[in-house]
């Protein structure tokens, strides 16, 4: 069994990539980026996932195009991403895949590591880099202006400019499974109030038996 470290995931997305997909945060981060959003989740216990069952899992999900895959750091965990991603594709080899990653591109390549090598192949796009509070410039789908969102295949070529456009507007959906609450996207300064609002009122009603 190949396990994954995964915070959660979700069948369901329109705010992380063209088209809906699904989307799986890992857990554990090698990096400590002041303001991470991130932190907090990598902070609480993991779940421990088989690879080759979250395949069926994302597999089962109807009319999806492919999955984001974030974190935490993603590349920390290449060889049983890897897994999970060619089960996916034997069965369907257009699905897509997007990755956040903390690293750079070039680091990646650097890497002289085959597992790493083998995840960023079958990326279709990655945005990478570190997160900096500083160059946080509230445009969507990245954190902070030195990210990249670099695409490694044609497969998003015709959309890109349209769907990544700089001029638009962060979205977030908040997403209730069972009595977890989720949020999803790159938020706005007012996304984030909303959601550490929803956050405060879900402790409190926990707190309450409720």
């Amino acid at each position: 069994m190949a396990e994954l470290r995964i915070s959660h995931y979700v069948d369901e997305t329109k705010v992380l990539g063209p088209f809906v997909r699904s989307a799986l945060w890992v857990h554990g981060c090698c990096f400590n980026c002041e303001g991470c959003l991130a932190k907090e989740m990598n902070s609480r216990e993991y779940k421990a996932a088989d690879a080759e069952k979250l395949a069926e899992h994302f597999l089962s999900v109807k009319d999806t195009d492919g999955i984001t895959i974030s974190g935490g750091e993603p590349f920390l965990q290449a060889e049983a991403l890897s897994l999970m991603i060619r089960r996916i594709r034997d069965a369907r080899p257009d699905y897509g895949v997007i990755i956040y990653t903390g690293f750079t591109f070039e680091e990646l390549k650097d890497k002289n590591n085959a597992s790493t090598y083998e995840l960023l192949g079958m990326a279709d796009i990655i945005i990478d880099g570190r997160y900096v509070k500083e160059l946080d410039d509230g445009v969507p789908y990245r954190g902070s202006s030195n990210q990249r969102i670099l695409l490694l295949t044609d497969r998003y070529k015709d959309i890109s400019k349209e769907y990544y456009n700089t001029s638009g507007k962060r979205n977030i959906e908040i997403q209730v499974t069972g009595k977890n609450i989720y949020m999803v996207g790159v938020p706005s300064e007012n996304g984030l109030k909303i959601w550490e609002d929803l956050e405060r009122k879900a402790e409190v009603s926990s707190n309450n038996g409720l």
